[in-house]
């Protein structure tokens, strides 16, 4: 009877690109409206170009997930229930065009996903599943504050309708005021500095398959509702604001994740790291940034699954999460550590490979500002750093070579071949999903293999000459524990910065 996932999710696949078939890739959006009800109080879905972009990379990593967890979970008919429910409630997310039905969605995600972080039921990942959901749950508390101010000024809930009207408004001060209290739990959804904490416990917790998804997949949720809402508010003085809040966060990422041993901590700060980073480039709608921060959206999925459910294996295999107690990956796991090598390349930006592409955008766009070039070169350092770091477990002696089943080896090598496909045939993709050009972006040219290799080269002596001999301001991060309290104080902290900077 679980086989059924199978049919049903091929039938997803196949309605999703026959539906982008009709309607000749979106270039024109789709609104439909339920029940036939007016359409400032009814329900209403549409979809666009990049709603479209995003269901398909949802239905293409739940593939990559129900084949890499089908040989250990194939008769575990609530987890493939709960798995399968996520995505539909993830596709609904993708496609609502009403706020008050956003927060529904983003509230039934948050608790689908909990019951799957805390699916192995001891208490690490009890505990990590319980501050998930309630961490998550007190910053929705603030887009309901808000929704109700922005439905008070506006008389809907309509997403198109509150553009049309707010933009004739004069008087935004509870529109100013209902955005921020939006953007709060959109930045606890989505990790941004300071109310990160969760994402780490709730990542190092789950099942590394769980792992891949949140981390490649549902955190972008708070990322797709930033894009959405900002279409509408245009509250150009945060432009500046989003950019520097996305370099924090991706600072926060890098300093964390290099103080970690536990191998999925780094994956899951360098999560916040890349959330960081994506900020960066959407922080302006537009502009040429915007486009590297979305396609670095998708390119994160790709090669961060592809680095958790290689975690996955490697924890299976040895038994042991320090990466100073894992060796001989390589020798022991040929294919594995093959395509996390790929995935190591991709995030630490190396030619040819998708991460490349998408944070070269992104320099492109900032590169008449020397200090914002300075930024985001420290943290594609830091982050070469924490892989060089990481790097270590390939070496080293090994008995004999494990055997993979071949469904783990699949999900893998097709997470693997998209980061190389991404970075290669980047021009055709970003033209047929979303109309841009960015043919200015050049692969092949000798600088950028020059600047990889120098990049990699101070990473390497960095990490020889303070990473490695694990100093006490490096153990002092690696043991901060942020309580619940604290983490709440910081949400209502970051209300009040954002208050103060609209003013």
């Amino acid at each position: 009877m679980n086989y059924i996932v199978f049919p049903a999710q091929l039938s997803i696949s196949i309605l999703a690109f026959k539906y982008y078939d009709i309607y000749h890739g979106l270039s024109i959006p789709q609104v439909i409206s339920l029940g036939n009800w007016d359409k400032n109080i009814g329900i209403a879905l549409k979809n666009d170009q990049l709603s479209m972009a995003f269901i398909f990379l949802s239905i293409f990593l739940w593939w990559v997930i129900l084949i890499y967890s089908w040989d250990k979970r194939k008769k575990d008919f609530k987890f493939l229930f709960f798995l399968m429910f996520l995505e539909g409630t993830f596709l609904g997310l993708l496609q609502t065009n009403d706020l008050f039905n956003l927060f529904v969605f983003i509230e039934i995600i948050t608790i689908i996903s909990t019951i799957l972080i805390l699916y192995k039921k001891d208490g690490h990942s009890v505990r990590a599943g319980l501050y998930y959901l309630l961490f998550n749950t007190a910053g929705m508390l603030f887009y309901l504050l808000g929704l109700i101010l922005i439905y008070n000024v506006s008389g809907t809930l309509n997403i198109d309708i509150i553009a049309e009207k707010i933009a004739s408004i004069k008087d935004t001060s509870f529109i100013k005021l209902g955005y921020i209290f939006i953007m709060s739990a959109i930045g606890v959804k989505s990790a941004f500095f300071p109310v990160f904490n969760w994402l780490p416990r709730a990542h190092g917790a789950a099942p590394s398959s769980i792992s891949a998804l949140l981390s490649g997949l549902l955190v972008k949720s708070g990322l797709y509702a930033f894009i959405r809402l900002n279409v509408i508010f245009k509250i150009a003085n945060l432009v500046d604001f989003f950019f520097f809040l996305g370099f924090f966060t991706a600072l926060c990422g890098v300093v964390f994740a290099l103080s970690q041993k536990d191998i999925k901590q780094i994956l899951a700060f360098h999560t916040i790291s890349q959330i960081g980073i994506m900020l960066m480039g959407i922080s302006s709608l537009e502009s040429k940034i915007y486009i590297g921060g979305l396609m670095h959206i998708f390119n994160h999925a790709m090669f961060k699954s592809l680095l958790f459910l290689g975690a996955g294996v490697i924890i299976n295999t040895y038994g042991v999460r320090q990466i100073t107690e894992i060796r001989g990956v390589f020798k022991k796991l040929p294919f594995i550590s093959l395509c996390m090598i790929v995935g190591m390349l991709s995030i630490t930006g190396a030619p040819l490979f998708n991460g490349f592409v998408s944070k070269s955008i992104i320099k492109y766009g900032i590169q008449y500002s020397s200090l914002k070039t300075i930024m985001l070169f420290i943290i594609n350092l830091g982050t070469s750093i924490s892989f060089i770091k990481l790097s270590q477990i390939f070496f080293g002696k090994s008995k004999k070579k494990n055997p993979i089943d071949i469904n783990i080896s699949l999900a893998m090598a097709s997470l693997t071949i998209m980061c190389i496909v991404l970075g290669i045939y980047y021009v055709p993709i970003m033209s047929a999903f979303f109309g841009v050009d960015i043919s200015y972006i050049q692969v092949f040219k000798i600088k950028n293999f020059i600047n990889y290799i120098f990049t990699m080269t101070i990473g390497y002596i960095i990490y020889k000459k303070i990473i490695e001999k694990d100093y006490r301001i490096i153990k002092y991060f690696r043991h901060v524990n942020i309580s619940f309290a604290s983490t709440n104080f910081l949400l209502i902290t970051f209300i009040f910065i954002m208050i103060l900077w609209i003013r």
